[in-house]
């Protein structure tokens, strides 16, 4: 069985993910605090944070995965961008790829992912 490999801006990604505007908690060194989430899927999501996170430093982060369950997952900082929009000046993008997630839980964001946009 072939994985298909999705390339996004320079970035190879195996799993497709979709828009997911919402809060999540994020724990990164010691120091918890809220960010922005701009999408998710099975391999990771992106968050938008003031913070400049260290690339390949772990962290964690909880989320609800709607229609299903609170999720608190072990990532990586796979890539750090500041954004260039005028309205998120100070605003840093980080690309998070998740560890050790059960597959009962990829199961979730794989079906949150393929589900039709409400």
């Amino acid at each position: 069985m072939s994985s298909q490999v999705q390339e996004v801006n320079g970035f190879r990604r195996q799993y497709p993910r979709r828009p997911f505007n919402r809060k999540v908690g994020v724990l990164f060194k010691g120091q918890y605090f809220l960010a922005q989430a701009g999408e998710v899927g099975e391999g990771g999501m992106s968050i938008k944070t003031d913070l400049v996170l260290t690339e390949g430093e772990p962290l964690m982060v909880s989320f609800q995965i709607p229609n299903s369950g609170f999720v608190c997952l072990r990532a990586e900082v796979r890539s750090t961008q500041k954004t260039d929009k005028p309205e998120d000046v100070e605003k840093v993008i980080h690309g998070l790829a998740f560890t050790d997630i059960q597959f009962a839980t990829k199961r979730q964001i794989r079906s949150y992912v393929s589900s039709r946009l409400s």
